[in-house]
């Protein structure tokens, strides 16, 4: 499992979270110097959910390709972005 920063790795209490990309449910260690065991943790992300469109509202230069810049008209979740071992690493 994965292991963060260095000190005291003593654990504090332990949370659970599910992988973003497979669904696996995690069990994270949070330890006593701040850092985690039991997967990857990519901060917080914001994702549409329920009734709504993607609206064009402009475009973008992208090396030498031209693509469409678009907002979510709908609501949007606020959560965290994990991943299990095997998500993490698969190539």
């Amino acid at each position: 499992m994965t292991e963060t920063g260095t000190g005291d790795q003593t654990k504090v209490k332990e949370i659970e979270r599910k992988c973003i990309v497979c669904g696996k449910r995690l069990k994270i260690g949070l330890l006593k110097d701040g850092s985690y065991t039991g997967g990857y943790y990519f901060g917080r992300i914001t994702i549409p959910v329920g009734e709504g469109e993607h609206r064009k509202v402009g475009r973008s230069k992208i090396v030498d390709m031209e693509v469409d810049v678009v907002e979510w008209t709908g609501e949007h979740l606020e959560t965290e972005y994990w991943e299990c071992d095997e998500c993490f690493h698969e190539e």
